[in-house]
């Protein structure tokens, strides 16, 4: 219903935007509120503890008057930060102050897409994407920037507990930097999960990561790493790394273009006996990093298997003409560690997950409307059957997308 109301306002408000004799004004509201609960609306019992929750109120206005006649719509959004899935509902809605020529803060809704966007992106190939409640504090004097956000989340004003699949913190502090034709970045991230729903106890993780990139004369080499610890004695420890190199050539006078490249996500050894290994989680949680566009289109790999990922790939890419380009990867995907076989706990199954080739065709038709197209195939084997534990059919798929973004009133 809210995005009927939505949709009802922007055809509304072009339409009468190009009437004649009219008074017309389309704005908005974003009104974010940090509260802090220690008997708000009621004393608390001695029993209970302070609470803190941030909500925020989105509004889109639109007014018009002609003659007798007056008309106003406003639509609403309203929400704890944190409260709903980050896929649905209301996808941005933010607003920026910039203090000084350097630094800037940006409050709400907002797209977090950083360096490789091995663990924080905007997830484009869903329908909803991913978007952030945050407050994102940036400064940048042309040479170097640092991005610093902080997040609190709850679901409600009247208890502390929070779901243990969400997080209820999600904070980071990143360092970027331009020097010749190298490109620098490090970044280190602090999540936090409750241990169930029924507890207040957080679960602190520390993710740390660097990316350094490499550009000269047709030919780019980036390369990333990241580490994974736990914070705090709550729930499981945690010790995860995760690595990743792609190196491409222009050829064929800049018409196209080679790649290949590893990644490494580390996973949990079923085979090593060691107490202290099997109670440490090795697994590396990609937290809300992209999927789609790094581990293959037929997007098997997700959910990182527990016993991790390798990647090794190849991509092309050809402009035979300008706005066309045809795309064509191949992955080769195994575990990162051991699993036994499932009928013979003695015997290690082989890693080898398979083989997928991707290959697409995009099309920039005009400014406002690209056309893209794609047919995926995987090569299975025993071990992808064995863990899904059933007959595969052959996998492919394949897909038709057209992208229209017309601008409706400038």
């Amino acid at each position: 219903m809210k995005n009927i109301a939505l949709l009802t306002v922007l055809i509304v408000s072009f339409n009468l935007a190009n009437a004649q004799d009219k008074r017309f004004n389309l704005g908005a509201e974003i009104r974010p509120r940090l509260l802090l609960d220690d008997g708000y609306k009621t004393p608390k019992l001695v029993s209970e503890n302070p609470l803190a929750y941030i909500t925020q109120r989105t509004r889109l206005n639109a007014r018009f008057q002609k003659g007798s006649l007056t008309t106003y719509i406003s639509v609403q959004d309203v929400r704890f930060w944190g409260g709903d899935n980050h896929y649905k509902t209301l996808h941005q809605a933010w607003f920026i102050l910039k203090p000084t020529r350097t630094v800037s803060v940006k409050t709400g809704r907002q797209l977090f897409q950083y360096d490789d966007q091995r663990i924080l992106s905007s997830r484009n190939w869903n329908d909803y994407q991913v978007s952030y409640d945050a407050v994102l504090f940036q400064f940048n004097d042309t040479i170097n920037e640092l991005d610093i956000a902080l997040t609190w989340n709850s679901e409600t004003s009247k208890s502390p507990v929070f779901p243990d699949e969400k997080f209820r913190v999600f904070n980071f502090i990143r360092y970027e930097r331009q020097l010749c034709n190298f490109h620098f970045s490090a970044i280190a991230l602090l999540t936090g999960n409750t241990i169930n729903d029924t507890t207040e106890h957080i679960h602190m993780r520390g993710t740390y990561g660097l990316n350094l990139n490499y550009k000269n004369n047709g030919f780019k080499i980036r390369s990333s790493v990241y580490y994974q610890n736990d914070l705090n004695n709550y729930g499981e420890n945690v010790n995860a790394y995760c690595f990743s190199v792609f190196a491409k050539q222009n050829v064929f006078k800049q018409k196209a273009s080679i790649g290949v490249g590893i990644d490494y996500l580390s996973g949990n050894d079923e085979t090593n006996v060691n107490h202290d290994f099997q109670q440490t989680n090795h697994r590396f949680d990609i937290l809300y990093g992209r999927r789609h566009s790094w581990y293959g289109y037929m997007d098997y790999f997700s959910s990182t298997p527990e016993q991790g990922l390798q990647d090794y790939m190849i991509k092309t890419e050809y402009t035979p003409v300008k706005n066309l380009t045809l795309q064509a990867d191949y992955h080769h995907f195994l575990l990162a560690e051991n699993i036994f076989n499932s009928e013979d706990q003695t015997v290690k199954m082989n890693r080898n997950l398979g083989h997928e080739f991707d290959i697409t065709l995009k099309w920039e038709i005009i400014k406002e409307a690209s056309f893209q197209a794609g047919y995926s195939f995987y090569l299975t084997t025993n071990s992808l059957k064995e863990i899904h534990n059933e007959e595969l059919r052959f996998p492919q798929f394949a897909y038709i997308m057209i992208t229209v973004k017309p601008v409706l009133f400038d």
